[in-house]
């Protein structure tokens, strides 16, 4: 069975609702690789094999702590970052579309909203990020859409 919506185009019924990935999420991958770590460090000490400390143990708990570093959740989801975007606007908004980007060498989560001016045809559009983590409106950038 299908649900129709108005535009007469079918949905399954067990399609589920749309989900952000949150980054708090990588903080799973650096108990795996603190895991991998700590079995590294048994077979050192049952094995006599030193040189695994710096082929092994210490790349492994490095990569464990990057994660728990960058794997700070999201506060701020998109229908949250839209608002803001709309807010930060310089002009009156009547629809919007926000991605999810990622900067620096942690991956710091910023939103990434282009807002369009209301009206049938908008005169304005903007670029505006929004920091996934503090909700700060790191940048806006708006220009006039020249008719087509």
């Amino acid at each position: 069975m299908h649900n129709e919506p108005s535009n007469g185009v079918a949905q399954p019924e067990d399609l589920g609702p749309h989900r952000v990935l949150d980054t708090s999420n990588r903080r799973f991958a650096a108990l795996v690789y603190l895991a991998a770590g700590l079995v590294a460090v048994g077979m050192i000490l049952v094995t006599d094999v030193g040189a695994m400390w710096l082929t092994a143990v210490l790349p492994l708990l490095g990569i464990a702590f990057y994660h728990v570093v960058a794997g700070r959740p999201m506060r701020i989801t998109d229908m949250e970052a839209i608002q803001l975007a709309s807010d930060a606007a310089p002009f009156e908004f009547g629809h919007a579309s926000a991605t999810l980007g990622f900067i620096g060498p942690t991956a710091r989560p910023v939103w990434q909203v282009l807002v369009f001016e209301a009206g049938s045809t908008p005169g304005h559009q903007a670029l505006v990020t929004v920091d996934a983590l503090s909700g700060l409106v790191t940048g806006t950038y708006a220009e006039a859409v020249e008719p087509v």
